[in-house]
């Protein structure tokens, strides 16, 4: 036994293998693998561990607790059962060809320059118009501080385009060099995409192509290998990401994706784990959103079919980035979400079709190139601007700022994600509107106010005026309630509401330099009852020993006119609602009766609320009942309660008995069909004793809930539990002091 147990604890500690591993050992000689290393040890124990077994440590990340190590089937074998380990997976492999060349686009007559934008900028204008991007430039804004990594092929860094660019560190995580330009052994070309996609931030070349962010601070980072044998490792972008991170990255573009790997590799990752939780370059770049950098990578050019991303993109923390043309028409190739986990994806678009890039492998050096490879650094190049205006954002925020601007973002989905943003609206509103008053969705007032603020809005954004639209939301069409324009941050719908009612709103806020901003909302805010019952509202009714039980309720806010409110109160009696006592044209929430109630007797109460003309009633759930706790001077048998039942109107399943007892002795409590048979006996029971006290018998007794005591109701069930056949019963009550007998009326089972 002892044996055993051990034997299935060794066994428990061993690492999780993926079946992808197995395959590849099974053809390859050694291949490249990811371990993940249990938390209670150290980085340096796996390294060592794979050098002790006879492997080669590729990568070791701090942030995935793991390294990346080249195994032969020996040391595989000897380390699956480490328990130092808690998972083993392979390091992906890309290999298959890059997509072929996009078709030429034919030469335009350039038209003369309509603006100096047009003149200084020249066919790289387009994506500033579209992201709104030149009244930020204009403003000088053009990435000054901000540190942006690039991931990526290689970067041709000595081209007179980037004469101007400040790269302060650079590095090849393919040949562990510094050199992140195109060398030996390098594939011809092998820079192209890497230098086409830092040439929309980068370059400056007046009248030709001019980056988002030129005057921004570059780390280069050349991450994939795309020699003939194509083969692309997850570990270089994780290395690279943790190596940004410590040389104060806050942008990180990266035009790069992993998804579906050559067939004879027989590992991919499917759909369903695209989650954000497996591939190693999604959590990394996770890890590193929530360490404050924006992280930007493309969605990827599987489309148009779903659930097509590549990963990083299926991050929840990741900007991913779709592609659309000149128009604002969604690319076909542009891939799409969901995530496996149901997220949208992509986050935003940005032109990704014949966008004007520098392009080593063109005539003249510059060309048009599709792909979501362009679309992302132009949203780096958009976060970059944001940052650099307001430095205090984090990665997230950032993304959010963009997602707020999109002109999908009222209805986001999983073509386009939030949609194409307003680069400007995002920099202006950076934390969008926020809105204060209503906190929730059941409105405090009947008049209700409206209040909102947009933080952080730039000198340049200033003043901001606002347009706010008030409509319910029950009626088809909408009716408009309110619609003004005010420059303050509140409005109060002067107008009363009836309870229930349910209302939505939108606000659009408009800035100084043009941004506009809408807040577009689901939400519906109900109207509050007019007045809300305090004590005795019980839906299953309740007693009191008070023969002028305090009646308490509260009234939501008003403003005046017109408010305030006036309350009438009114008690009635359950049973034929004959109004037994009434208060009119109170400005109070509270009354207590002048004369007393009558004992054993079910009352409900209400109030009528009014305003001005208007009015309201509130009425209570359930009936309470003075009850006397003295011994009764007669025994008694009421008629039971409700009668005919169940009462559908009230939810009440069951009926309730009430007895008084003079005389203490035995007591049997009956149910008898029409010809006398017992269906059911209440007493004698368990809850009773014999002989029984004299007493009050079937109220719940003090302020205890319920209408009665549950031990003598009755649910039209016989002894059995079988329900008896609709029709007319009898409560037989036999006591020292004579039988009693009440007709019943059973409806039939709820």
């Amino acid at each position: 036994m002892a044996l055993s147990i051990l034997a299935a604890a060794a066994e428990a500690q061993q690492p999780t293998v993926s079946p992808a591993a197995e395959r590849l050992l099974q053809r390859d000689s050694t291949v490249a693998l990811w371990l993940f290393v249990r938390p209670p040890y150290a980085l340096d124990d796996a390294v060592a561990l794979v050098e002790q077994a006879g492997g080669t440590v590729r990568r070791r990340s701090d942030w995935l607790h793991a390294v990346s190590a080249n195994l032969n089937r020996a040391a595989f074998q000897e380390l699956r059962t480490s328990a130092l380990l808690d998972r083993i997976q392979p390091v992906a492999r890309f290999r298959a060809p890059l997509p072929p060349p996009p078709t030429p686009f034919p030469p335009v007559p350039r038209a003369p320059a309509a603006t100096a934008q047009d003149s200084l900028y020249g066919p790289s204008a387009m994506p500033f118009r579209r992201l709104r991007l030149f009244s930020l430039v204009d403003r000088g804004f053009r990435g000054s501080g901000v540190r942006i990594a690039m991931l990526d092929t290689g970067f041709e860094t000595g081209l007179a385009a980037f004469g101007s660019a400040n790269v302060i560190a650079q590095r090849d995580f393919v040949f562990n060099d510094a050199v992140v330009s195109n060398q030996p052994p390098d594939a011809p070309g092998a820079s192209r995409h890497g230098t086409a996609t830092w040439s929309l931030l980068a370059a400056n070349v007046p009248g030709t192509l001019i980056g988002v962010a030129p005057d921004a601070q570059y780390i280069l980072a050349k991450t994939e290998d795309v020699r003939s044998e194509r083969r692309v490792e997850e570990d270089n972008y994780v290395a690279a990401l943790e190596w940004a991170a410590s040389l104060g990255a806050t942008i990180v573009s990266s035009s790069l994706g992993y998804r579906v790997f050559d067939p004879s590799e027989n590992f991919s990752y499917p759909a369903s784990q695209l989650n954000g939780d497996i591939a190693v370059t999604t959590i990394a770049a996770d890890i590193a959103a929530q360490r404050g950098i924006t992280v930007v990578t493309s969605a990827g050019n599987e489309g148009p079919g779903q659930q097509t991303l590549s990963t990083p993109a299926d991050g929840d923390s990741v900007v991913a980035v779709g592609a659309e043309d000149s128009t604002g028409a969604l690319a076909a190739f542009s891939s799409r979400g969901p995530t496996a986990d149901g997220r949208t994806k992509p986050d935003v678009t940005a032109p990704g079709v014949a966008v004007w890039v520098l392009d080593t492998q063109a005539s003249g050096s510059f060309g048009r190139l599709n792909g979501t490879s362009f679309a992302a650094p132009l949203i780096a190049g958009a976060a970059a601007l944001l940052r650099q205006i307001h430095p205090q954002l984090t990665g997230v925020e950032a993304r959010d700022a963009l997602r707020r601007a999109g002109n999908g973002a009222p209805r986001p989905d999983n073509n386009r994600g939030w949609g194409l943003p307003d680069v400007l609206a995002a920099a202006t509103f950076p934390y969008g509107i926020v809105v204060s008053t209503p906190r929730d969705s059941l409105l405090t007032a009947v008049t209700p106010t409206f209040a909102w603020s947009t933080p952080g809005v730039p000198t340049f954004g200033n003043p901001v005026s606002y347009r706010l639209t008030v409509t319910r939301a029950d009626t088809s069409p909408q009716v408009v309630l309110l619609d003004t324009a005010l420059t303050a941050t509140q409005a109060i719908l002067g107008r009363a509401q009836r309870p229930g009612r349910r209302l939505s709103f939108t606000l659009q806020a408009t800035a100084a330099d043009s941004a506009v901003l809408a807040l577009t909302t689901d939400a519906q805010f109900v109207v509050p009852a007019w007045a809300d019952l305090l004590t005795l509202d019980d839906p299953a009714g309740t007693t009191v020993r008070d023969a002028r039980p305090a009646l308490r309720w509260t009234a939501p806010a008003v403003v005046s006119p017109p408010g305030p409110f006036r309350f009438d109160v009114e008690i009635f009696r359950t049973d034929n609602r004959e109004v037994v006592m009434r208060a009119a044209g109170l400005d109070t929430t509270a009354f207590t009766p002048a004369s007393d109630l009558e004992l054993n007797t079910p009352y409900r109460w209400r109030v009528v609320s009014h305003l001005g003309s208007d009015t309201a009633t509130t009425e209570s759930q359930g009936a309470f009942v003075v009850v006397d706790g003295s011994v009764p001077p007669v025994t008694l048998l009421f008629q039971n309660f409700p009668n005919p039942f169940p009462n559908r109107a009230l939810g009440l399943a069951a009926t309730c008995f009430w007895f008084d007892l003079a005389t203490s002795g035995s007591v049997r409590l009956e149910i008898l069909d029409l010809r006398g048979h017992r269906v059911r006996t209440l007493i004698p029971g368990d809850a009773f004793p014999d002989p029984l006290p004299a007493g009050r018998y079937g109220r719940p007794g003090g302020a205890a809930g319920g209408r009665c005591d549950a031990n003598l109701e009755w649910d039209g069930r016989t002894e059995d539990g079988t329900v008896v056949r609709q029709g007319v019963y009898l409560v037989k009550l036999v006591t020292p002091d004579g039988t009693f007998f009440k007709r019943i009326v059973f409806l039939g089972p709820p």
